[in-house]
């Protein structure tokens, strides 16, 4: 479906929206994910409830704001 702003919208495809569990780098669909949580304006998703509670432990570490 085209936008008015010209971005085309996949979603109506049925083809899964595919991303990376920040703490343990596994690539997982986002519908099938075991959590996410939202932090600092973005969505992330976890495999496991395991990489989720690692990441609400410290965030930082997962998202590269730790120097």
């Amino acid at each position: 479906m085209e936008e008015s702003w010209g971005l085309q919208d996949y979603s109506l495809d049925h083809e899964p929206v595919r991303t990376v569990d920040p703490v343990c780098g596994l690539t997982i669909d986002e519908d099938k994910a075991a959590g996410k949580i939202g932090y600092a304006g973005d969505m992330f998703y976890f495999c496991s409830k395991d990489c989720e509670q690692r990441f609400l432990e410290d965030p930082a570490e997962f998202i590269g704001q730790k120097k």
